[in-house]
């Protein structure tokens, strides 16, 4: 999940002590169901893989995280998994950053996706040549999760999905924090890809003025004004937007999420970033 090959995750932690190890099945982002679902498939697997991993690094407590505000009624999750404990997290997103703020630095947490590879690499000697990616969006006929083959372009999966509509949007990773794919044909699945989204969307319908409901504000992890940043942005106020907090953004998106205007406030906050990168007009 974090790009990090789990080599040298697991390299590192020889170096100290481990209290808590987690099977990380987090998914807390719209659509995106790519560390859940494989769990849920193969979930001998996948806590057969945690279990060295406890056993060897002495771990004190192991468990499965998932999210606690699951989206899909029909998603049953049990209260554990081949006798390991599944704990539903909870707070305000982003989750990754914050569910597992409590736990302490002794923990370690691993991917449930990653942690198949694990079982597969151990008990057939094979190596990580696919990744577990979630296709969803308005313009797909069916959404699903698939195990795509690393390198397989992006056109290519959504050839093999099908699509409803010719996609006006296409982004790799989450809606809230992903980023936008211009060229499908050669843009590749990587070991960390864990959704591609295709969307249609009518430009006019997104041009809205800001009507001061203060979503933006409630919901930013970091304490900031999205919509003041992004009026300053917009209109080159490099110094008032540094003083607002604009290299405080952790880029989650959740402004542009929660927004009922659709601005466009996170992808315009992050090129400000890029734009005024320090305190110099």
């Amino acid at each position: 999940r974090d790009g990090k090959p789990l080599s040298q995750k697991l390299d590192s932690c020889t170096k100290q002590s481990i209290d808590f190890l987690c099977a990380d099945a987090i998914d807390d982002e719209p659509y995106v169901s790519s560390q859940l679902n494989p769990l849920l498939h193969c979930r001998t697997e996948i806590v057969t893989a945690l279990n060295w991993l406890a056993d060897a690094f002495e771990a004190k407590h192991r468990f499965i995280a998932v999210y606690k505000n699951m989206s899909s009624l029909d998603t049953k999750i049990p209260a554990s998994i081949e006798s390991v404990e599944v704990r539903r997290m909870e707070g305000r997103y982003p989750m990754e950053i914050r569910a597992f703020r409590n736990l302490g630095k002794n923990t370690l947490i691993v991917g449930s996706a990653a942690l198949l590879h694990l079982y597969r690499a151990v008990t057939e000697g094979r190596r990580q040549t696919t990744s577990f990616v979630t296709v969803a969006g308005n313009c797909v006929s069916s959404p699903r999760n698939y195990e795509v083959t690393i390198g397989t372009t992006v056109g290519q999966l959504l050839d093999r999905c099908g699509l409803v509509l010719q996609p006006s949007v296409l982004v790799e990773g989450s809606a809230m924090r992903g980023v936008r794919i211009d060229d499908p044909e050669h843009t590749t699945i990587r070991p960390n890809t864990s959704s591609i989204l295709a969307f249609h969307m009518d430009r006019q319908e997104q041009l809205y003025n800001c009507i001061g409901c203060g979503r933006c504000i409630e919901a930013c992890p970091s304490g900031l004004n999205p919509h003041k940043l992004y009026c300053c942005v917009t209109t080159n106020h490099a110094q008032k937007a540094i003083s607002l907090g604009l290299h405080n953004c952790i880029g989650c998106s959740t402004c542009s999420y929660v927004c009922p205007s659709r601005l466009d406030l996170a992808y315009t906050i992050t090129k400000g970033k890029q734009k005024f990168p320090n305190a110099k007009d």
